[in-house]
């Protein structure tokens, strides 16, 4: 059950990683095109490409940690056994979960303040900030749940993702 929620989530992440940046490439390049063809520059292009690149970033963060390819000292795995390396990974794991947890609890608090302030951006456009702000606690309670998943042993330590092994 756990290994089907993983990969559906990996996929569901890839596209929507594959989906924003294109989506942010084309709104660059469209703007690109409207300076030099007619001389106009439009702000709310820049100011949604930018949101977009926001979410992108926060949900490759999850997929790094799925992928463990997210910031870790590999030379000192290396240089462990295979038992030491895995402890020190469930120590990694265990600080991963903590402070992705309260890094989502915090990241919450704010989107949840945004909403009762009814935030809106400064720019001409006038987007509502909290949607686009509800993305950074998801990431991080994806990270919480990897990181809870990889301790508990539900998701295997020993690998490096999907189909990778760790331990070579």
């Amino acid at each position: 059950m756990i290994t089907f929620f993983e990969q559906w989530l990996c996929r569901v992440e890839a596209v929507a990683i594959a989906s924003l940046l294109s989506i942010a490439a084309a709104l660059h390049c469209s703007q690109v095109f409207s300076r030099y063809v007619f001389s106009k520059s439009f702000s709310s292009i820049d100011e949604i490409s930018i949101y977009m690149v926001i979410a992108m970033v926060f949900l490759g963060t999850s997929r790094a940690d799925a992928f463990r390819q997210n910031i870790s000292i590999d030379i000192i795995h290396t240089l462990l056994s295979k038992e030491k390396a895995l402890t020190l990974w469930k120590i990694c794991d265990f600080f991963l979960l903590t402070i992705s947890f309260f890094m989502g609890v915090f990241s919450t608090k704010s989107v949840l303040f945004s909403y009762s302030i009814n935030e809106t951006s400064v720019s001409s456009l006038g987007v509502i900030i909290w949607p686009i702000m509800a993305v950074i606690p998801v990431s991080f309670f994806l990270v919480s749940l990897r990181a809870l998943g990889r301790l508990t042993g539900v998701i295997d330590i020993k690998t490096e993702g999907p189909k990778k092994e760790f331990f070579h």
